[in-house]
Formats: C-alpha cells, structure tokens, sequence
C-alpha cells in the first residue's frame, strides 16, 4: 500500500490487506497538527482489501477520536473495499464515509468556521455575571428567537452561548457528514452573531453533533454552569406529538429554570414566551 499526504487529506493506493496503521500513524498526527479539526483519507486509490486490513481504520478512529473534537472522514471509497469495511463490526457503523473529497472537506470547514467564534475576544464578557444556554430545535431555526433572546438578555451583564445542535440519526455514524444540514446551520449561526453584535450581546455560538436533542441541552447546561436554559421552538410544531415529546424531555432532563421561546407566529397571536 502506497501512502501519500497534501493538506488534511492522505490518500491510500494500492492492496489494503494488513494492517498498516503504523505507516499511516504518523502522516494522520502530523496532518492532525496542521488541520486539528479532522483529517480526510481518500481512498479513490484503494484497489481491495480484506478484514485485516481494514483494521487499520480502526485504529485510525481510536487514535484521531482521543483529539478534542477531530473527525476522521473516508472519501471516495470503492465499492468492493466498502463492502469490507461493512463487514468488520469495529467499524461498520461507526466509520463516516461521503463520496467525494470536497464533501468531506466542506463538512469539516463548516464546524471549523462555527468554533472560530469562540476564539474571538469579547471585550464584554468580563463584565458579565452570570450565563444562559440557548438553543433551537433542530431545525427550526428562526431569527425571531434570537431577536427575542437579545431583548430578554441584552443588557450586556448576562453572556449567551448559543449553541446549535445537528442530530445525527442513530443509523449513521455520529461523525458523518449532513452537508445540507450543516451548511443551513453554519448560515443560521452567522445570523445569530450579525444579530447578537447589534444588540450588544456578549455571546459564543457552537454547532456541535448529537444524537438526542433533550439530552445534549442538559449537558451544555450543566457543563457551562448555565444559570438559565432558554429554547426556541416552532410556533407551528407547538402541539405535534414529536413536540410534546421533547418538551417533556427537555423538562426531565434539564435542571435550571427553561424557557421555551416561540418561533414569529401570526399577527392573530400576541405571546412569545411558553411557560
């Protein structure tokens, strides 16, 4: 097997029957270095391969999963390899694979460009003494909630983490890309600090991948000392059985006082707040 690196991408060519993790160990850490996001292996190259050496991507998966949020993403997989992989039950389900190098590229440079923001100094954030979680449905993204969230903590002593969650089906690896998705949530989470700035709001906005939105909300709570939990939702969905659903979830789970935020509704209804 021939191993070759440029950028985030290392690309493997040729007969992929041991495993060679240790010949590609160090081309994924130094890629890691340069790229701390994630790495792409392209595997266009791949003529075949058998159980031993798909091994190799699962020590790839352990070691790029022991770096703070780094992703590790096959590409252009052939068909004849992939069904190997598929066979191997360390890997099968957990191992994101897309069809090209540039939708890899793009589902890492989306996140990348969601977690820049909280590299940014915020010269009002010392000021500010206490914090709130805020957050979506998945989905239901409306600019509404946030003008709301401002009004209610635009006073300059409260900080806003938004954080916007992309739910990843159980069906598929909770690190596979979801380009629609994240791209819709990359352009909502812009808005959200165009929105935020005006109204003078010290803030951070995420986008962060889970499984269950209830359970997520709760952890990003507790872990943030969050002294309230504020979430936005559909004026449309407020009786869907889906909806009903979560907000039970969400008041199981969730410790700190919650509000639920009303998407905009018709000029027939007047609340914005759901208590």
């Amino acid at each position: 097997m021939i191993v070759e690196s440029y950028e985030d991408v290392i690309i493997l060519s040729g007969a992929l029957h041991a495993n060679h993790w240790e010949t590609i160990h160090t081309a994924i850490a130094l890629t890691l270095r340069r790229h701390p996001s994630g790495v792409i292996i392209d595997c266009s190259g791949l003529q075949s391969a058998t159980p031993e050496g798909a091994e190799t991507f699962h020590s790839a998966m352990q070691f790029v999963g022991e770096h703070e949020r780094a992703r590790i993403i096959l590409a252009a997989v052939p068909e004849n390899v992939l069904e190997v992989l598929k066979g191997v039950t360390e890997i099968r389900s957990q191992l994101p694979v897309v069809a090209s190098v540039e939708e890899a590229r793009r589902s890492l440079d989306l996140l990348v460009a969601s977690d820049g923001s909280k590299k940014r100094k915020d010269p009002s954030a010392k000021a500010c003494d206490r914090q709130i979680v805020a957050t979506l449905c998945p989905g239901e993204w409306d600019e509404h909630v946030l003008e709301v969230i401002a009004e209610m903590f635009g006073s300059g002593s409260t900080r806003v983490v938004l954080f916007l969650p992309v739910i990843v089906p159980r069906e598929l690896p909770l690190q596979a890309p979801m380009p629609e998705y994240e791209e819709c949530a990359s352009a909502f989470a812009e808005k959200a600090r165009e929105i935020f700035r005006k109204a003078n709001v010290p803030h951070e906005v995420q986008i962060e991948r889970a499984r269950e939105f209830s359970g997520v909300v709760a952890d990003h709570a507790e872990q943030s000392g969050a002294c309230h939990v504020v979430v936005g939702m559909s004026a449309s969905h407020l009786e869907d059985d889906a909806s009903i659903k979560m907000i039970r979830a969400l008041m199981e789970k969730v410790t700190q006082p919650l509000v639920f935020v009303r998407g905009k509704a018709d000029a027939r209804v007047s609340h914005d707040l759901v208590v």
